[in-house]
């Protein structure tokens, strides 16, 4: 003999336990998110038909795309270093450690 079977029951969000329900509503708006950052940022226009902008950088571009090897005239004054000059023809590392020293002599002065 059969055993009887189970009444079907229908998967609604109330039937699913709450950790459950809200990792799939916390997925959903992490997808609808993500698609709303491509449709901004034009990840999604290629479908459309219309060229998407670039997306800007903030801050100095990367040597790569400035041309890429330091010109002379804009070297580190410190033997040995090939960095970009910022301020005073140091690098801004040189020119950290130089602050340090003249801090902290003007701190044993």
């Amino acid at each position: 003999m059969n055993r009887q079977r189970k009444p079907a029951v229908s998967m609604s969000s109330s039937a699913l336990p709450p950790a459950l329900n809200q990792w799939a509503e916390a997925i959903g708006d992490a997808i609808g998110r993500g698609v709303m950052r491509a449709l901004h940022n034009g990840g999604l226009s290629s479908a459309s038909g219309v060229a998407a902008a670039p997306m800007r950088r903030r801050g100095r571009p990367p040597k790569s795309a400035t041309g890429g090897a330091v010109p002379p005239e804009r070297m580190c004054t410190v033997p040995g270093c090939g960095r970009e000059s910022r301020s005073k023809g140091l690098c801004s590392a040189h020119y950290q450690a130089e602050r340090r020293r003249a801090l902290a002599a003007n701190k044993n002065s």
